[in-house]
């Protein structure tokens, strides 16, 4: 009975596309990760910025009491819309 031969290691030559120093994947991985990391410092700069003037609201609010507030009026073909 005959032994089988042990698998060998792959070599660059057994590969059909020679691969350089960084694969696509790798690359992609790289540039997905500094992508995250980028997002990650715009977000906590964002955070901090609505930190610093949560208390001040962007755009001036007026606050309406009920009798300020104008009257709403039903139509007669509204309710059948409905």
């Amino acid at each position: 009975m005959t032994v089988p031969a042990g698998p060998e290691a792959p070599t660059d030559e057994d590969d059909a596309v020679p691969f350089g120093p960084q694969t696509v994947v790798q690359e992609a991985t790289t540039a997905g990760l500094a992508a995250i990391a980028r997002l990650h410092e715009e977000a906590l700069a964002a955070i901090a910025a609505l930190a610093e003037s949560w208390e001040q609201p962007a755009d001036p609010v007026r606050v309406l009491r009920t009798a300020e507030r104008p009257a709403v009026v039903l139509r007669p073909g509204s309710a059948a819309a409905a």
